[in-house]
């Protein structure tokens, strides 16, 4: 596995060198810790919606009436904001402070310098730091992110009846936010593709055909008189409001079809070479350019696929191609559940019977261990022809709601059962359940919240991918061979993904030879295939993100092994990882290794 020489660390030890070393201040952590509550703070002011999931009391109560500010004007304050804390930030001497307030300047001083870059271009840059070319698409904007989020509110009070619906009126001003980002960013000539538009156009429709029962019927934990009252007046918001903003999204996006291209990189847009390149770090947090990074997917799907054909063809798995084989496996009816309700019925059961068994062996790699409040669901029918195979929500700061695991079910085939325990173990535990909770646990209720501000995508999507090796090392596939190769093809998946999306955005691959690559070397299904890749039209760079953190992960692991021998634990590794929270990978090996 190719190592990296970390960025921020060599910037600091460049000061060091031309300063001399100094040892640590108080003075220097204090107010450091000062600095970066106070830009939390105003971040926290600026985005109602992380307010909402991050603090309680009269605060967390307030921001829940309310919704981020998606217009132009909204936008604008956040790369002011952005390129002040940048500046704030540059001031500070890194080298006055402790390792462990420096690990929080290098977070901070990663975040604002992609947000500072980022924000002022087409598109729009989400808390993961993951940048994509269209404010709105089939699978980015309010209409997609949002109804989720009021599907799971919880009505129990008047307070929250009042909140609820006055977030809902809101929603109205955020899709015409976006629909006048969506104009401006077409006059400069940024568009998305057809195949783009045609499927946000569909979901568009969906929830405005379904969003009385989505939106006004749909919230928990009404009963009483409430029920009533919040349906009532939901029902009155969604006519009156959020249906002509749907409407007008909706024509703002009709407009673009006549002219748009079926060319699916981003290279084809304003300085889209230069986008993709800081998209591609934005979403890695490491320096390797579009070309090295497609090198270095094809060097480790070749390895992973060598394995593969190993494990198949113990299983008697001999004729064909790998890809070949796997797709036998897809069509196995030992695998697989009827396309029917009853059918993903059987799937979420079985999904959820995986969970508890890898849940029972997780004291064998891990100190702390997260608590059972997860739940495995269907993804919303409303979004699930452009949703991911499967998603994790964590439960917000008020414990409100469980964490949510959601699988996409369009159809069953595309979940045999030899690919679902690998779902599991990246979406729930040892994945991203065990990863957010370890960390609340570890940081305690007097954290700083500025450690939230943050979620670098190679260390979480890295982590929950490496995290189905974990699981493996666990003891989780004794008993399942089929399960093992469902394991280190989820891991070929994601060397699958580096290679395309670099082909789409910097080799300049068009939408159906990136597909017909996934398809033809991966394995995977064509439906699914061409989701996937779909994604990667709007969200580029971030499919890297997954096995660029899995490596980096891996190397520093060995790293430390290596220096300590016999005294090495892997416990204690993990811990060390989990506790330091989100990190950009350039400064892994300073916290775990």
């Amino acid at each position: 596995m190719p190592s990296r020489r970390s960025v921020l660390s060599g910037l600091g030890a460049a000061a060091v060198a031309a300063t001399g070393v100094r040892a640590a201040t108080p003075d220097a952590d204090a107010r450091l810790a000062a600095l970066l509550a106070r830009q939390m703070d105003e971040y926290l002011a600026l985005s109602p919606e992380a307010a909402a999931n991050l603090l309680t009391g009269a605060r967390g109560e307030a921001a829940r009436a309310k919704l981020d500010d998606r217009s132009p004007a909204g936008k604008a304050a956040a790369a002011d904001a952005a390129r002040r804390w940048r500046g704030e930030l540059a001031a500070v001497d890194r080298a006055a402070l402790s390792p462990a307030m420096q690990t929080d300047f290098d977070c901070a001083a990663f975040a604002c310098e992609m947000l500072a870059r980022m924000s002022p271009l087409y598109g729009f840059q989400d808390h993961a730091l993951r940048p994509g070319p269209y404010v709105v698409s089939q699978m980015s904007g309010a209409y997609y992110w949002l109804p989720q989020d009021f599907g799971r509110a919880r009505i129990e009070s008047r307070a929250d009846a009042e909140a609820y619906l006055s977030r809902l009126s809101a929603f109205a001003g955020a899709l015409d936010g976006e629909t006048a980002r969506i104009r401006i960013d077409a006059a400069a000539g940024v568009a998305p593709p057809d195949f783009i538009l045609a499927r946000t156009l569909g979901q568009l429709a969906d929830l405005r055909e379904g969003m009385a029962a989505t939106l006004a019927d749909g919230p928990a934990g009404r009963a009483g008189a409430e029920a009533d009252a919040v349906g009532a007046g939901a029902r009155k918001i969604l006519q009156a409001e959020v249906a002509p903003a749907i409407a007008r999204q909706m024509a703002a996006l009709a407009v673009l079809q006549p002219g748009a291209t079926s060319e699916a990189g981003v290279w084809r847009l304003p300085d889209g070479e230069a986008w993709y390149a800081l998209a591609l770090r934005s979403n890695t947090t490491v320096a390797t350019p579009p070309a090295a990074m497609h090198q270095l997917g094809l060097a480790t799907f070749s390895e992973l696929s060598a394995e593969l054909d190993g494990l198949l063809r113990a299983q008697g798995f001999t004729a064909g191609t790998v890809a070949e084989r796997v797709k036998a496996l897809d069509h196995d009816p030992r695998l697989l559940m009827p396309d029917d309700d009853a059918g993903r019925a059987r799937v979420l059961q079985y999904a959820r019977a995986q969970l508890t068994h890898v849940q029972d062996l997780l004291p064998r790699a891990f100190r702390t261990l997260p608590d059972r409040d997860i739940v495995v669901q269907r993804t919303p029918t409303a979004i699930e022809a452009g949703a991911p195979g499967a998603f994790y929500d964590a439960p917000p700061a008020d414990g409100s709601r469980p964490g949510v695991i959601s699988i996409n079910l369009k159809t069953t085939a595309e979940w045999p059962t030899w690919r679902l325990k690998t779902l599991l173990c990246h979406e729930g535990d040892p994945g991203h359940h065990l990863q957010a909770a370890v960390f609340r646990k570890a940081a305690g209720a007097d954290a700083p919240l500025y450690k939230h501000f943050a979620e670098f995508s190679s260390y979480v999507e890295g982590w929950a991918l490496y995290a189905e090796q974990v699981a493996v090392e666990m003891g989780a596939y004794e008993d399942d061979p089929f399960g093992r190769i469902g394991a280190v093809q989820s891991a070929l998946f994601r060397a699958a993904r580096i290679v395309v999306d670099t082909g789409l955005h910097h080799q300049r691959w068009s939408r159906a030879e990136a597909t017909r690559w996934m398809v033809e070397n991966a394995g995977e299904q064509p439906a699914s295939a061409q989701r996937e890749i779909d994604r990667y039209c709007v969200y580029p760079g971030q499919a890297c993100a997954f096995m660029v953190g899995r490596l980096e992960l891996l190397r520093v692991r060995e790293a430390a092994r290596q220096r300590l021998g016999a005294a090495f634990d892997v416990r204690d590794y993990h811990e060390a990882v989990l506790r330091a929270g989100p990190v950009p990978m350039e400064a892994l090996a300073r916290v775990a290794g």
